[in-house]
């Protein structure tokens, strides 16, 4: 017996399906998309989704024995989703659609099993780090092994991979992207069919905890014939599509993007949404959950951005965002936010960079920031791995699906790191103001000047267009508190982006970024804030090159948001304060005249402490460590 939720799953695809003009039914055909919401009272998904398909368990059962996959548990396994009647048996088609964008072993494998312990796997197809694979068993102990081994980066738009196999009772015959790749014949055609049989999808992810099967497998099919190769080819063309548009289901009215806070002022915030499909909006606020004041949006288009006004400074709002395409209609449930505070309030934000490739990272960095409830976040750069114009889905299918929990409710002020540095997406995405890749903004007693690193060469050299810019923009700046964002870094111990310190001496850094510094230095910026490396290191002061206490910047690599993990240098870097090769973020908040930084793990707790007190001398400059605290 199949549950409702999995007939619900089945039916929105292939009702799709059919309108694409596909005539037969799928035994299974379901969707895969990580839901990843705040806890409590702050859970919510902006509009509908298909959900996972979920197995029938009977009241009370022993659990069935793992699959080993290289001699590895699964870390995850979805059982039940089909009755045994349902597995085809003679003819078939398996299909995966899979994006593979970690760079540790992780793998996922569908596959026909026996209940009972020691019973046969006769079917397996399956996916591990660009390979492959189908294994048939037969009753006489014959085994019949398709393989095909990919590139790396090899799939569709470097990630994607549609893997088929079908099997006629004689033969079977492996697709690979729309191309044959591998077949064979299975001898005597006797499988070894246990009785009875059962389907399990599992995934071994143990080189990324974190990770589940729906970051790896975003669609299975089960068919109980023989697709041929134009049929085959036009799937690929269907998901291919969905991809290449940044939509992440068939046939489903949905939110693509957001909706995400951007520039909040002490009497207004700035937000943008999109959906899968040309919409009309409207948007609702005010002080308490009735709302009251409202924004109609009538130019039918994907993306919308608003601006929620007439609010007090460092007041709760609330809002929601409504769209419409014909008939339908999606709502993003009734969210909440908050204005900037004025200058001599109190506030706290948080600091994350290189959110790319790992939105099972992103999700949970998202719920410790929520968890300290920030005023804001800033994202120092590469929001994605290599987001730009062509590769939209990075956007829509990895950094919304893992940040649009906490999107929704904080404001983000990012800056473009080399992952988006066509600023098309950057800019589609975001509303800062002008020219958005680099701009300033002021928050209580603190100012922000965010620039675009990218462009370093020639702009952050002596008369280039950011260095003129921030040069007048900090001479004209009378806040207690000044910050300098950009993606690539001025001084750090990582280990081979500026020389490879395992063989030779290390730049310590981008020379190109530090023509820059000076300004720093020279209008007395407090600290300096990048990404671009996976790891964390905060410097001593600096100033001209050297570590000076007294009038020095502090320099602060926080790279750990979701990137690949990258290392140190062998040997400590001088200006190195702390280091921590692990994913993380960071929380300030300022008080007056007192900075209190933390930097913490994924798991919460404290592997970093300091501290400025404004108005004594910097030499007395108060540095704490505080002991690791494991999150409860």
């Amino acid at each position: 017996m199949v549950s409702i939720r999995v007939i619900s799953a089945v039916v929105v695809v292939v009702l799709a399906s059919m309108a694409a003009g596909v005539a037969d039914q799928p035994v299974a055909d379901w969707l895969f998309v990580p839901e990843y919401v705040l806890g409590g009272r702050a859970a919510n998904h902006p509009g509908p989704r298909v959900p996972h398909p979920q197995g029938h368990h009977p009241l009370v059962e022993l659990e069935p024995t793992a699959i080993l996959f290289q001699g590895r548990r699964p870390t995850q396994r979805l059982l039940h989703l089909l009755p045994p009647a349902a597995i085809p048996r003679e003819g078939f088609t398996y299909e995966m659609w899979i994006t593979h964008h970690v760079n540790r072993p992780v793998a996922a494998v569908v596959a026909v099993r026996g209940r009972e312990p020691g019973s046969a796997v006769p079917l397996t197809l399956g996916f591990q780090d660009w390979e492959s694979f189908f294994v048939l068993r037969g009753r006489d102990g014959a085994e019949l092994q398709l393989k095909s081994r990919m590139k790396e980066y090899g799939g569709f738009k470097q990630r994607w991979v549609h893997l088929v196999v079908s099997y006629d009772g004689h033969h079977a015959i492996m697709h690979v992207n729309g191309e044959e790749v591998a077949r064979g014949h299975m001898h005597h055609d006797e499988i070894a069919w246990p009785d009875p049989v059962e389907l399990e999808l599992a995934a071994y992810m143990d080189a990324e905890p974190a990770m589940q099967w729906a970051n790896l497998v975003n669609a299975v099919r089960i068919h109980d014939r023989v697709l041929d190769v134009e049929e085959i080819g036009r799937r690929f063309e269907e998901l291919k599509a969905l991809v290449h548009e940044g939509r992440l289901y068939p046939g489903l009215f949905h939110f693509t993007a957001g909706p995400q806070l951007n520039l909040t002022t002490t009497t207004s915030i700035d937000l943008t949404w999109e959906a899968d499909r040309p919409a009309t909006a409207v948007v609702e606020w005010g002080e308490t959950a009735a709302l009251g004041q409202k924004l109609r949006l009538d130019r039918e288009q994907r993306l919308h951005e608003a601006s929620l006004t007439g609010l007090k400074p460092g007041t709760p709002a609330f809002y929601r965002v409504t769209a419409t395409a014909g008939s339908d209609s999606i709502d993003s449930g009734l969210l909440t936010c908050k204005t900037a505070v004025e200058p001599g309030q109190p506030f706290r934000f948080a600091v994350i960079g290189d959110t790319e490739s790992r939105p099972h990272i992103n999700d949970r960095l998202a719920k410790r920031i929520w968890a300290e409830r920030p005023n804001f976040v800033i994202n120092l750069g590469d929001l994605t791995d290599a987001g730009e114009e062509a590769h939209r889905y990075e956007w829509t299918h990895e950094y919304f699906v893992g940040l649009t929990q906490l999107l929704s409710r904080v404001p983000m002020f990012a800056v473009p790191g080399n992952g988006e540095s066509d600023l098309h997406w950057y800019r589609h995405y975001h509303r800062y103001p002008a020219p958005e890749g680099y701009y300033a903004f002021r928050f209580g007693d603190a100012a922000f000047f965010m620039l675009d690193s990218n462009r370093r060469d020639p702009e952050f050299a002596v008369g280039g267009v950011q260095y003129e810019w921030l040069d007048r923009q900090l001479a004209e700046c009378d806040a207690k508190w000044k910050f300098v964002c950009h993606h690539h870094a001025t001084y750090t111990g990582e280990e081979d982006d500026h020389g490879d310190s395992w063989k030779e001496a290390s730049h310590f850094g981008d020379p190109h970024v530090r023509r820059i510094v000076p300004l720093y230095e020279k209008h007395r910026v407090d600290i300096a804030m990048f990404g671009h490396l996976h790891l964390y290191e905060r410097s001593h002061p600096i100033r001209a090159g050297k570590v000076d206490v007294e009038s020095g910047t502090v320099h602060l690599l926080a790279g750990g948001g979701g990137g690949h993990l990258e290392d140190f240098a062998p040997t400590p870097a001088f200006f190195s304060a702390k280091t921590y090769p692990d994913h993380h973020y960071v929380t300030m908040e300022i008080v007056g005249d007192v900075l209190t930084m933390r930097m913490h793990g994924l798991d919460g707790g404290i592997r970093d402490s300091y501290s400025i007190e404004k108005g004594i001398r910097p030499a007395a400059l108060k540095v704490t460590r505080e002991p690791t605290v494991e999150a409860k």
